[in-house]
């Protein structure tokens, strides 16, 4: 596993805390305020702690619902019969989920809809160099409106390996952690800014059957609905550096196979799927071996191909 350290999180929180701050004609949201999430309806927030997720065991007969759905999926019973991704996504005529770069930054969480470039928690995770470097490429891509979202695993792992006496004033939960750090970033871009509920995600299951790591930022997988719910990584077009999209693909994969997604449902015989989309060969390649290398801890649980959109 790419050795992130506790001190990594801590910085890129100083970090936002320094850069991130309110101006004076921009003052930070309260909790009470309205705010826009990504389905176009209004909701007021109260503060205070969330109801956290059920288990996987709460949830056994919708999890199992959802297992069975995405079974069903063409594109996973393509991958069971043998068939390589790249054939796969040309015969269901992939240039459909490739027109067009999205001008929305969001979580990758496959729960939350619509088209985005996604990173954990928009980013939360990573350092100073690759936050800056984020912003410079969000900016070069009109990137307008930001959103985070409830239950966020990104702003949880953040939170827990943050000592309190670095969290910024009044962040106190993950869902706080999440909201302060979209907040800043939208900030910085000039960007709306949302929140999205639970109410308006897929459900509280994590039903991810791949990670689609995208190094085109053009890749909208809910054009195609032939395709089964994933996490979407758009790590290689906002300028993450290696070491930090190795650690993301570990965090989302840990996050399909833990309690809270399909867990023990996948298997050797039917792993969660690291699906890469590249611009090119030399890309493809580059992207082929990181996500390789966040795959081995996981025991052929997880397993990677790709094609290249061209």
């Amino acid at each position: 596993m790419a050795e992130i350290k506790k001190y990594s999180i801590i910085t890129g929180l100083t970090h936002l805390k320094n850069i991130f701050q309110p101006t004076a004609n921009q003052p930070r949201k309260s909790s009470n305020n309205i705010i826009l999430n990504n389905m176009g309806h209004n909701h007021i927030e109260q503060g205070g702690e969330r109801k956290t997720m059920n288990t996987d065991h709460e949830h056994q007969h919708e999890t199992d619902e959802l297992w069975k759905k995405s079974e069903q999926s063409p594109f996973i019973s393509g991958l069971r019969e043998g068939e390589k991704v790249a054939d796969i996504m040309e015969r269901l005529d992939y240039q459909r989920a490739f027109e067009k770069r999205s001008k929305v930054l969001g979580c990758s969480d496959g729960r939350c809809r619509g088209h985005r470039l996604g990173l954990p928690g928009d980013g939360i995770l990573a350092l100073q160099t690759d936050q800056e470097k984020c912003i410079r490429m969000l900016k070069d891509g009109g990137v307008d409106e930001v959103y985070s979202h409830a239950n966020c695993g990104a702003a949880t792992l953040a939170l827990r390996n943050t000592p309190p006496e670095h969290l910024p004033i009044g962040v106190k939960t993950a869902e706080d952690l999440a909201k302060y750090h979209a907040e800043g970033v939208a900030r910085k871009l000039g960007a709306k800014c949302g929140h999205t509920e639970v109410c308006d995600m897929s459900g509280e299951v994590h039903n991810e059957r791949a990670i689609y790591f995208d190094g085109t930022g053009m890749a909208n997988p809910e054009a195609l609905p032939e395709l089964p719910a994933g996490f979407i990584y758009s790590g290689p077009a906002l300028g993450m550096s290696e070491e930090r999209m190795q650690a993301d693909i570990e965090t989302l994969a840990s996050i399909a196979l833990g309690d809270h997604g399909f867990g023990n449902r996948f298997t050797k015989e039917k792993p969660l799927y690291v699906v890469i989309s590249a611009k090119d060969e030399e890309q493809l390649e580059a992207l082929t071996e990181i996500a390789e290398k966040a795959a081995e801890q996981f025991h052929g649980r997880v397993a990677v191909d790709s094609f290249i959109a061209k």
